[in-house]
């Protein structure tokens, strides 16, 4: 009996020290932390960036090529997801007035999808030119996208907020693929995000 109370305890410990292990962040130094912040002042929410790259840094050190491989994969994470998302509210939701809308965003975010994925490859392969086109590319689809609705039974249609984070982090793409193609650690706002949602 104390044996399996010992055992049972000490592997309760040991999972909860790698659970630890696998989701502590890292601070960053400080060239890390002046990247992030070139990447980050040119969004429309500071703060959630930086949030969002520090979740996922593996490490206290990193690169602009790995700041941005972060971001494309985080990308490509939110745009299958919020495919997913939807198209669980399309196999419950049988209302037909919006139903058309909803096939219009799971087929935004499918594209989303793709494109990040074709992206990704792009970013792997050093082609940065047509990585960037396809950013923008990805920037003009998602405003086909129209989240002006009720999805019962959420008060505010959650769509609302998929829609923005996918919007910060395509501009976050767009920074941080045009800092690894032109090797700037700072770029005007004008050099991405007038393109991309004007």
């Amino acid at each position: 009996m104390d044996f399996m109370r010992c055992f049972f305890f000490m592997t309760t410990v040991l999972v909860l020290y790698i659970y630890i292990l696998q989701t502590e962040t890292f601070e960053s130094d400080g060239s890390t932390e002046a990247l992030i912040n070139s990447i980050c002042i040119e969004n429309e929410d500071y703060g959630f960036c930086s949030k969002i790259i520090h979740e996922n840094l593996q490490k206290p050190t990193a690169t602009i090529e790995e700041l941005t491989d972060l971001i494309l994969h985080t990308a490509f994470d939110h745009a299958r997801d919020t495919y997913g998302f939807i198209n669980n509210i399309i196999r419950q939701w049988h209302d037909p007035k919006e139903m058309m809308t909803l096939e219009t965003c799971l087929a935004v975010f499918d594209n989303e999808t793709t494109n990040f994925l074709k992206i990704l490859g792009l970013f792997s392969k050093g082609e940065y030119t047509c990585m960037i086109r396809a950013i923008l590319t990805t920037a003009k689809t998602l405003e086909n996208c129209r989240t002006n609705f009720i999805i019962p039974p959420y008060k505010e249609n959650p769509l609302i907020e998929k829609f923005r984070v996918m919007r910060i982090l395509i501009t976050m793409s767009g920074v941080s693929g045009n800092m690894v193609k032109y090797g700037k650690a700072s770029l005007l706002s004008s050099v991405v995000t007038a393109h991309v949602f004007q």
